[in-house]
C-alpha cells in the first residue's frame, strides 16, 4: 500500500512538471502570437488606433502629392533655338524657325522668327522670291525672350502671332496653337493649355470698320499673363488681305510687369545714371 502511494506521488509530480512546461510554452506562444486565443477590449482598442494611424498617414501622403502638382519645364532666358524649335514640334505651330532673322538685342535678350514655308503676305510674290527673301513670307511668331537687366534677371516673354486672309469673326480656337507654343516656350505652368483656358471663355472682337483691338490679362501660379488681339484690313496694301494678330506677355508675376512698365515710362531726365 506505501508503495502504491509512493508511485502516485511520482506521477503526480511528473504530471505537474509536464503541465508547467506546456503552460510557459502556451505563454511563449501568446506573446509570439502564434497561440489564438479570445481577444480583449484591450486588443481592440489597439486595433483601432493602428487603423486610425494608418488611415491618417494615407491621407497625408494624399494631400502632399495633391499639393507637388507636376509642371511645365522652365526653359533658361533667353531662349536658344532648339528650345524654339522643340516647342513649334510639341504645338503643331505651322511655320519653321527663320534662323537668319534670329538676334540679340542686348545682354540677356533675344528674339526669334518663326515664318510660314508656303504664306506670303501677297499673291504677286513668286516662290523664288520668297525664298529669296524671308521677310515676304507671313510671320507666324515673332519671339522676344528677356532676362536682361530691365527685366530685373528674372524671366519675360513677349511673341507677336500673326494671321492672314482671316474671316472678321475668329474664335479661340484658331488661336490655340499659338498659345500653346507660348505657354511651353515659358513652361512653369500646369500643363500646356492652362494658359488658353483662362482666356478662352473672352470674346473676340468682331472687325468694325478698318481695325479692332481688345486686352485682357490673367494671374496665373505660374505666371503674370497678357494677351491682346487686332483685327485689321490692310488696304492701304496692293493685294488687300484681311490680318489678325495676337499678342501674349507673360510675366513671373504683375509687380514685375508694373515695375518694368514704369521703366520704360520714366522720362529721359530722370534716367538713372
Amino acid at each position: 500500500m506505501q508503495d502504491r502511494v509512493v508511485e502516485g506521488g511520482i506521477l503526480l509530480g511528473k504530471a505537474r512538471q509536464k503541465m508547467a512546461r506546456w503552460l510557459g510554452h502556451a505563454r511563449r506562444l501568446v506573446n509570439m502570437g502564434l497561440l489564438i486565443r479570445r481577444p480583449s477590449v484591450g486588443d481592440y482598442c489597439k486595433q483601432l488606433i493602428l487603423v486610425f494611424l494608418s488611415v491618417g498617414m494615407l491621407g497625408m501622403l494624399c494631400f502632399v502629392s495633391g499639393c507637388k502638382k507636376d509642371v511645365l519645364p522652365q526653359p533658361t532666358f533667353p531662349l536658344d533655338e532648339e528650345v524654339v524649335n522643340a516647342a513649334l514640334e510639341k504645338s503643331g505651330l505651322p511655320g519653321i524657325l527663320s534662323e537668319s532673322e534670329t538676334a540679340s538685342w542686348a545682354e540677356g535678350q533675344m528674339v526669334h522668327a518663326v515664318r510660314s514655308l508656303t504664306i506670303t503676305y501677297s499673291d504677286t510674290i513668286s516662290a523664288e522670291e520668297a525664298n529669296a527673301n524671308p521677310i515676304t513670307r507671313l510671320l507666324i511668331a515673332s519671339i522676344v525672350s528677356n532676362s536682361s537687366e530691365i527685366t530685373e534677371g528674372k524671366r519675360m516673354l513677349f511673341i507677336r502671332f500673326g494671321q492672314i486672309d482671316v474671316p472678321d469673326q475668329m474664335t479661340w480656337e484658331d488661336w490655340k496653337q499659338q498659345i500653346v507654343f507660348a505657354t511651353l516656350l515659358y513652361g512653369g505652368f500646369e500643363d500646356e493649355e492652362q494658359v488658353y483656358q483662362a482666356f478662352a471663355d473672352k470674346e473676340l472682337p468682331c472687325l468694325h470698320g478698318e481695325s479692332s483691338f481688345q486686352a485682357w490679362d490673367a494671374q496665373l501660379p505660374g505666371g503674370y499673363c497678357i494677351v491682346n488681339y487686332r483685327i485689321s484690313n490692310e488696304t492701304s496694301k496692293p493685294v488687300a488681305k484681311q490680318e489678325a494678330s495676337m499678342g501674349v506677355y507673360i510675366y513671373e508675376s504683375k509687380e514685375l510687369y508694373q515695375r518694368i512698365q514704369q521703366k520704360i515710362k520714366k522720362p529721359a531726365t530722370q534716367a538713372e545714371p
